[in-house]
């Protein structure tokens, strides 16, 4: 199972629209691994986790064709994660010599988005919003599982995150979360050992003092592995990410990466690839 991180920033990415701050700043003369797109990954190159107005620039970005992929998981409706505007490209006098569907799958309120998007008479049929549930297992394309877990985020947006399953992997893409809720926790002792987590890390170091509620930082994350690897979710063989970084939480991408590196944890940048 492999997971391609296309995007790893926050929704105003790295370096940020207008900012001078100390991150964006260096970030700009740097470049590299420390500029980062709004988050985005790619599953086996056929599963899309996320469709924010980064998706076509990711496509060019990284060379993969978004004709050839069917299927699209979405973790909540905040503009970052899910961009209606470019689904209605999909549309048939848009989209040209492509017959499939494109298959979103959704909680509430991101569902309720897509759907309105899908239903427009110009859209022919192009694209398919699927209604999914809080602990309600479901099958995409066949060949993967997907447990939605509750998120603790902003309730409007209808908040979840996911246990991937495909060929005996697991992988846990955990964003945008704060502290998982006890609900999500209970889910996850049906799920078994993960291959790879991946977490939210808006705070990066959590060093400003600023208390996230609907995000995590490194000690936040830590504390999850921590949990995690006493129920037995995790061992010594997971791989360990953290994910979606702001600008606001403080560091780069090679300050981040001298603290992780002590704990074992991968700091993720955009291309990066892993493989479990």
């Amino acid at each position: 199972m492999k997971i391609k991180f296309l995007g790893t920033a926050a929704a105003e990415g790295v370096p940020a629209i207008g900012c001078k701050c100390r991150v964006c700043t260096l970030s700009r003369a740097l470049g590299g691994r420390n500029m980062r797109s709004r988050s985005q990954a790619l599953i086996n190159g056929e599963l899309l986790i996320e469709f924010n107005p980064d998706t076509l620039w990711h496509s060019h970005a990284f060379g993969f064709d978004l004709s050839e992929i069917d299927h699209c998981l979405i973790t909540h409706s905040h503009p970052d994660h899910l961009y209606p505007d470019d689904i209605d490209n999909y549309r048939r006098d848009f989209c040209h010599g492509r017959e499939r569907v494109m298959n979103f799958y959704a909680a509430e309120d991101g569902f309720n988005k897509i759907n309105e998007v899908s239903l427009r008479p110009h859209m022919g049929g192009a694209v398919k919003a699927h209604l999914i549930e809080v602990g309600k297992l479901f099958t995409v394309d066949g060949k993967y599982t997907v447990m939605p877990l509750r998120a603790s985020h902003n309730a409007e947006t209808s908040p979840v995150f996911y246990s991937i399953g495909c060929n005996g992997k697991k992988i846990l893409y955990a964003h945008d979360t704060c502290y998982f809720p006890e609900e999500a926790w209970e889910l996850l002792k049906g799920e078994g050992r993960f291959d790879l987590i991946s977490l939210d890390c808006t705070g990066c170091l959590g060093l400003d003092g600023h208390k996230y509620l609907r995000h995590m930082t490194f000690p936040m994350c830590l504390d999850v592995i921590k949990r995690m690897e006493e129920t037995g979710l995790i061992d010594g063989k997971t791989v360990k990410v953290v994910n979606h970084f702001s600008h606001n939480g403080g560091q780069t991408y090679d300050e981040m990466r001298e603290e992780a590196d002590k704990h074992g944890v991968v700091v993720s940048y955009d291309g990066l690839e892993i493989e479990v």
